[in-house]
């Protein structure tokens, strides 16, 4: 009988060792899928956060896809005039609600939270009614559809779906 030193993993066609970071491995099994089936297009990569780096998320865009990848924070600053999913908020703190993406100039759009409705800061300069923000400026941060909103946690629990039937 042999044994093995450690134990090895399947991610997704390729064998690794168990202490291989999975991040490491995502690149090249992204480029593999390409190379491979050079027809087969896919929307979205969606993976947990452990796979939270930048590299990553140039490498989904690169093949014309979308990354939905849980947000690990690691020792980053809040972000003032931001809530947790990156969305601006009001001079009030009210999150604006996620409305579009324009594919053409790869913005997300958001618009007036509805508790701003009924502010008088309404017709301030301070409050926008659309707040437009390109994808580029932070490919982590900004992803298509937009973070928190209900399409993007729709696409993420496929993921835990997937993973649950594999196990």
């Amino acid at each position: 009988m042999v044994r093995l030193q450690r134990p090895f993993r399947c991610l997704g066609g390729l064998l690794s060792s168990g202490n291989l970071n999975e991040g490491k491995a995502a690149i090249p099994l992204l480029k593999g899928i390409v190379t491979t089936y050079p027809s087969y297009h896919f929307k979205y990569a969606t993976m947990n956060a452990g796979y939270d780096y930048e590299p990553i998320y140039r490498q989904v865009r690169e093949v014309n896809a979308h990354a939905i990848v849980g947000y690990n924070r690691r020792s980053e600053p809040e972000y003032i005039g931001f809530d947790e999913h990156f969305a601006p908020t009001c001079v009030r703190e009210h999150s604006y609600r996620y409305d579009s993406y324009d594919t053409k100039h790869e913005t997300l759009k958001y618009v007036r939270p509805k508790a701003c409705e009924v502010c008088p800061l309404t017709d301030d300069s301070l409050c926008q009614k659309v707040f437009k923000v390109k994808i580029t400026t932070d490919l982590r941060k900004y992803t298509a559809p937009a973070r928190g909103s209900v399409s993007w946690k729709e696409i993420a629990k496929r993921r835990s779906a997937v993973e649950r039937v594999n196990a």
